[in-house]
């Protein structure tokens, strides 16, 4: 009786055994599933924030090519006011002059 018992309790350690290897597997393809899942989400909110801050570059390159855009066109106006005084002012001495120096009278 004593092998019987003896046995016996080997099968039941090796189904006590069995069922504990099936129960950590289980775990761990929930495990799995949950760690795949939180990849994800933590992926999808990275590319989220990128893609916001990516926007926000954008929007900020956009406006100081406007500024600097808008400060040439305040220089170009600036210079063609300044040449439209000076040609007031000496256009005809520039005829001359260019009329003196094309046809080459000293």
């Amino acid at each position: 009786m004593e092998y019987t018992t003896l046995i016996d309790r080997i099968l039941e350690a090796e189904r006590t055994a069995d069922q504990m290897t099936h129960e950590v597997r289980e775990e761990e393809a929930g495990l799995n599933e949950h760690l795949a899942a939180e990849s994800k989400r933590i992926r999808d909110n990275l590319m989220a924030n990128a893609a916001e801050r990516l926007e926000k570059l954008k929007k900020e390159e956009q406006e100081k090519k406007e500024k600097a855009l808008a400060a040439l066109d305040i220089r170009l106006a600036d210079s063609h006011d300044r040449m439209e005084r000076a040609y007031a002012k000496y256009g005809d001495n520039w005829v001359d002059t260019l009329f003196r120096q094309a046809v080459d009278i000293p």
